[in-house]
């Protein structure tokens, strides 16, 4: 199973909660990048982990993984968020990283 997937979904959604006014606040970042590059940088991690998906797993089981390791990313997103935001911060840093290593 393409976890790579998931964890470039996760931090897909991280970058597009980022850029809405509610949560940049909720986040203490020493520099804030622009509104619209987050949203930009969070739909190409979600567009390429649907692509890795789908070159791992082929059309039909690559979409429907995808859907469900999205759902599943944003879930934990919204969880820790209310939580521990800036566990979330530090879980999306991570999963950029081992996606990179693997």
């Amino acid at each position: 199973m393409a976890f790579e997937a998931g964890l470039l979904s996760y931090a897909g959604w991280f970058s597009l909660m980022l850029a809405m006014n509610k949560h940049r606040a909720a986040l203490p970042l020493p520099r804030r990048p622009a509104p619209v590059f987050l949203r930009v940088v969070g739909c190409l991690l979600l567009i390429l982990a649907l692509v890795l998906a789908i070159g791992r797993l082929g059309a039909g089981y690559g979409i429907m993984t995808w859907l469900m390791q999205c759902s599943v990313a944003a879930a934990l997103l919204v969880l820790l968020m209310s939580w521990r935001p800036s566990l979330a911060g530090c879980i999306a840093l991570a999963a950029i990283a081992v996606v990179v290593v693997l």
